[in-house]
């Protein structure tokens, strides 16, 4: 049985049904992008939820029909233990550091500094990944939403 399918895609579903409340709460125009991707996180979320499901009443009809199958130990939760906690760790110093550092500087060293705990080495990849997310995330924020973000830290007077 797999249940990781079915615990991700119910996480994904309560994530973006969260998301979509939550951004109902933000003014019309600002609410696009919340209510936009939790609507997406919920929906890419239940065929997700629907394998996961289809997992485990497979494995249960099998097992219950007397038909057992060689006996594979359940895979784990997370696969790879130790990335997992790097990737959770960086996300907690991110969302804490956000409003004191600012979102563009606190938003490179987020990602230069996953990429170089996760395992890339390839300092022209961590550049142009980092590059290319601040460029998209200031061209959606500042340009076409035209909403502030936290001050970086030098600027703030």
């Amino acid at each position: 049985m797999n249940y990781r399918d079915l615990f991700s895609g119910i996480a994904f579903l309560i994530i973006g049904v969260t998301t979509v409340w939550m951004g109902k709460g933000f003014f019309a125009d600002a609410a696009y992008v919340p209510i936009g991707v939790g609507t997406l996180m919920g929906a890419f979320s239940l065929p997700l939820i629907w394998r996961g499901m289809k997992s485990v009443l497979a494995a249960r009809t099998t097992t219950a029909a007397g038909r057992h199958t060689t006996p594979h130990p359940a895979p784990a939760l997370v696969d790879h233990a130790p990335r997992f906690t790097t990737t959770l760790g960086c996300c907690l110093v991110y969302y804490t550091a956000l409003p004191i550092v600012g979102f563009y500087t606190t938003s490179a060293l987020f990602i230069t500094l996953l990429a170089v705990l996760l395992g890339e080495r390839r300092p022209a990849v961590v550049a142009g990944i980092t590059l290319g997310f601040i460029t998209l995330l200031y061209a959606l924020f500042a340009v076409v939403l035209k909403r502030p973000l936290p001050v970086e830290f030098f600027l703030a007077s």
